[in-house]
Parts: C-alpha cells; structure tokens; sequence
C-alpha cells in the first residue's frame, strides 16, 4: 500500500510553523515588558513546541511529495525521527515543569497577618 502525499496535506503543519514563530515574537515581547518579574525563572522555550512538532511532519513528509531517491528519503526520515525525539523530550519536560510549578502553589506561605 503506497501512501500518497499531496500539497494540501502541508497546510496544517506549515500552519504549526507560523504559530510557534508567532507565540515565539509574542513571549518576546512580554518579556520584555515584564523584566523584572521574569529575572528569577529561567527562560523556557515552550512556544517553539507547535514550531517543532510542524517541522517533523514537513519533513517527513516532503521527502515523499518530492519523491526523493532512496538515500534522500532514509536521510529526511532520520532528521525527522530525532527532530521528533527531541520534541518528545522538551514536551515531557515542559509537562514536568508545569506540573511541578502547579504543585507547589497549595504549599506557598501566605502572609502573616499582625495584627493582634
């Protein structure tokens, strides 16, 4: 069974793309308003997800619209398994680290009030 690829089947991960460069200049720009506040996080890079998980299918992908000969094809797919890998990996970490700052907002002090 040969899967057929067609133009049309880029537009939602072209669209991925253009989202995460689009979030990527949006969080720019927030931070930069907010500088102060964001000194004491690290910075994260969790707006390039949409931008990554776009470009693993494009590449995948276009190796079999431009029907790329064999050596082409095993290069493309190979760029486009660890591109996935490191996608799953930032995933998984950025999962990890939202869940933990979720975590800890029942356990942060509150103010003690003094009153009496």
């Amino acid at each position: 069974m040969q899967l057929t690829v067609q133009w049309g089947d880029l537009w939602v991960p072209v669209s991925m793309m253009v989202l995460g460069v689009l979030l990527s200049l949006g969080t720019r720009r927030w931070r930069r308003r907010r500088q102060a506040a964001v000194r004491w996080r690290a910075r994260t890079h969790r707006e390039w997800l949409p931008f990554l998980f776009g470009l693993v299918v494009v590449i995948a992908e276009l190796s079999r619209l431009l029907d790329v000969p064999d050596p082409g094809a095993a290069i493309a797919d190979l760029v486009a398994r660890v591109l996935a890998l490191a996608t799953v990996f930032m995933t998984v970490r950025t999962l990890f680290v939202l869940f933990a700052r979720c975590g800890r907002v029942p356990f942060r002090r509150r103010g003690v009030d003094g009153g009496s």
